[in-house]
């Protein structure tokens, strides 16, 4: 499987990673199974948190003997208990909040290391201080001790309902976040069905910030499956490819984007989407000919507004 670097850090990424907050569904002899399939199919790249129940220590059980085969990555701010359970408020950005995930997230996942630590969810009015904000010298601090090596910020979602839901908070937030100049990467939503950050990635990612993009295939509205139809997409696949497989091959063809996590607890997923992301991008001409019918039906990326601080 290609990789690609994850920004101007020394990380190689693989172009799929795998989303593991599905592992929160299942037990840990499924975990084992479903991660050892993501690893063995050549993903390289494993996204967690603590707020997403046992997935660290599912992770930490499950793959601690092959540490060195694959990158880390988990965030903080949560306030969960020992199951990953949320509390209130769910986040905490405070130094103090910060230093206990880190050491809980070391000793769940078995390692003295996380190769990349998030924020997770914050947006950046959240933090009093900005970008001299504790919870930035939190994570810088950890970066400096070794005890985590690229820093960045996962940015929320929110809740089906709300206006921003699912792209527009990590819209705003990445225009104003990219000019504080100190994270190393941000995950955000992009795929072929929601292309609203797609020109904030091409500036984030022109200004050497690592992206990693979720929500490739994920149908945050029940009306993607007629949208796709409606833009034709389905003429453009290829013979056999799902749909799944060509907003996989969409979505990797940005070349700002570094990595995509799919998320299954279904090992066939896995394996399908693997076989997707071996094929690469698509084709440049299929591509184009995509963005074109996308935006014929209203389907564009918004544009941005980014004042240097």
């Amino acid at each position: 499987m290609q990789k690609r670097q994850l920004g101007k850090t020394d990380l190689n990424v693989t172009v799929l990673g795998y989303g593991a907050m599905e592992l929160r569904h299942v037990d840990q002899a499924e975990a084992t199974r479903l991660l050892n399939a993501a690893l063995d199919g050549g993903v390289n790249y494993v996204d967690t948190s603590p707020d997403y129940g046992l997935s660290e220590a599912y992770i930490g059980h499950a793959l601690a003997a092959r540490r060195d085969e694959f990158l880390l990555a988990t965030k903080c701010g949560c306030n969960v208990d020992e199951r990953g359970r949320p509390q209130e408020p769910a986040h905490i950005w405070s130094r103090a909040r910060l230093e206990q995930n880190l050491d809980d997230s070391l000793r769940r996942l078995q390692t003295d290391r996380i190769d990349v630590w998030q924020l997770h969810g914050t947006m950046p009015e959240w933090l009093a201080a900005g970008r001299d904000d504790e919870t930035i010298q939190a994570l810088q601090e950890a970066k400096q001790q070794g005890k985590v090596g690229v820093i960045g910020v996962s940015f929320r979602n929110g809740r089906q309902g709300e206006a921003l839901y699912p792209t527009g908070y990590g819209f705003q937030a990445i225009q104003e976040f990219m000019t504080w100049s100190v994270f190393d990467m941000m995950q955000t939503v992009y795929g072929g069905l929601t292309r609203v950050n797609e020109i904030a990635i091409a500036e984030a990612a022109g200004r050497g910030i690592g992206i990693v993009i979720r929500g490739l295939v994920k149908r945050y509205f029940d009306n993607y499956g007629q949208l796709f139809a409606e833009a034709g997409l389905d003429e453009l696949r290829a013979e056999g490819e799902s749909r799944d497989a060509f907003l996989i091959r969409f979505a990797l063809a940005h070349p700002g984007v570094s990595t995509g996590i799919v998320g299954s607890k279904n090992v066939a997923h896995i394996r399908e989407n693997i076989a997707a992301a071996e094929r690469g991008p698509l084709p440049a001409d299929v591509y184009a000919e995509a963005v074109r019918r996308l935006t014929k039906v209203g389907i564009v990326p918004e544009q941005i507004e980014v004042e240097e601080e």
